[in-house]
């Protein structure tokens, strides 16, 4: 059955209290957590304010519950917590009828600076620097690692582990921005993409000023290609200067900037799907590989498409 052809669904309770329990089931999988907005998000889109935040805060209590009981501390309850904050903000973009893209961007600066904010205030009070944090959290977690390994997990060996701390920390202080923001960016547009078109499919008869179909057509300014061109000649010839800093500075501009090449690569990847007409599970499979092993590959597609323009050659082809 074709989805665009959905009936409006009865706005019941009990499908509200569904929805919170599938941001919860999200919040406690490894794998789908980043999907924990969109239920919520979701629920405000379809039934208000004040009921959806009421079932949002019924999900923290039920994450608060399991966090304490099985595994012995706050880490799911911070988490649902963060992952309601992107909720409320997906759903206040889509009520207000904001620009998608815009308000993505805004609202990841947003967010970005407000992770460094408490970074910040969480090294000042405790008056250490960020390699001495970083290094306790690496102990920590490696002692735990340790402790799974003599129970029958997998080796320090295994998962890459088995180097020296300082190593690891210089890794993480490097790497740690680019994925944070990669992170935040995808979660926002991933969440966000879900809920414009679930709302366009579930609210047939209302006139909505934004859709799914504007994340779609991100284009990049030419100013992102000056980005990657500085970004790849730290990397290259950085090491000649001696500088701490230029390797994190060169790996967190080039993933920044790389991330939103990703979502053009992907607008220009769906929009050569439809055009061949390639849909169902295939598709879906297609989409799935791609993005997970070689998103690479798209984001190279997104720079490409700042020559070549390959949506317009699919109009073009199509109207000759």
């Amino acid at each position: 059955m074709s989805t665009e052809i959905l009936q409006t669904p009865k706005l019941s309770t009990s499908r509200l209290l569904l929805l919170g329990a599938a941001s919860v089931v999200l919040c406690l999988s490894s794998y789908m957590a980043m999907f924990t907005p969109f239920p919520i998000a979701m629920a405000v889109v379809l039934y208000g304010r004040v009921r959806s935040y009421g079932v949002a805060l019924l999900g923290l209590l039920a994450c608060s519950l399991v966090g304490f009981l099985f595994f012995g501390g706050p880490v799911f309850t911070a988490s649902y917590a963060v992952l309601m904050l992107f909720a409320a903000l997906i759903a206040e973009v889509t009520l207000r009828g904001w620009r998608p893209v815009r308000s993505m961007v805004i609202t990841g600066g947003v967010v970005l600076s407000g992770l460094v904010a408490a970074l910040w205030a969480y090294l000042q009070q405790r008056n250490i620097a960020l390699e001495s944090a970083v290094t306790e959290m690496v102990t920590y977690g490696l002692a735990r690692f340790e402790e799974a390994s003599k129970a029958g997990g997998p080796s320090l060996v295994s998962l890459g582990l088995a180097r020296p701390i300082e190593e690891l920390v210089q890794q993480i202080i490097s790497t740690l921005p680019g994925y944070t923001i990669v992170g935040v960016f995808c979660l926002l547009w991933v969440n966000m993409y879900l809920v414009l078109k679930g709302r366009r499919l579930l609210q047939p008869a209302l006139m909505h000023d934004h859709n799914e179909h504007a994340l779609l057509g991100f284009k990049m300014p030419l100013a992102g290609v000056y980005a990657v061109v500085v970004g790849l000649a730290l990397s290259v010839w950085g090491s000649e200067l001696k500088q701490p800093w230029i390797d994190p500075v060169a790996t967190t501009l080039l993933m920044t900037v790389g991330v939103f090449y990703f979502f053009q690569g992907l607008g220009v990847a769906l929009n050569f799907l439809n055009h061949f007409q390639i849909m169902g599970f295939f598709r879906t499979l297609l989409v799935m590989a791609v993005v997970f092993f070689v998103p690479w590959v798209v984001a190279l597609l997104g720079l490409f498409d700042t020559w070549f323009d390959f949506n317009q050659k699919f109009k073009e082809k199509v109207s000759n």
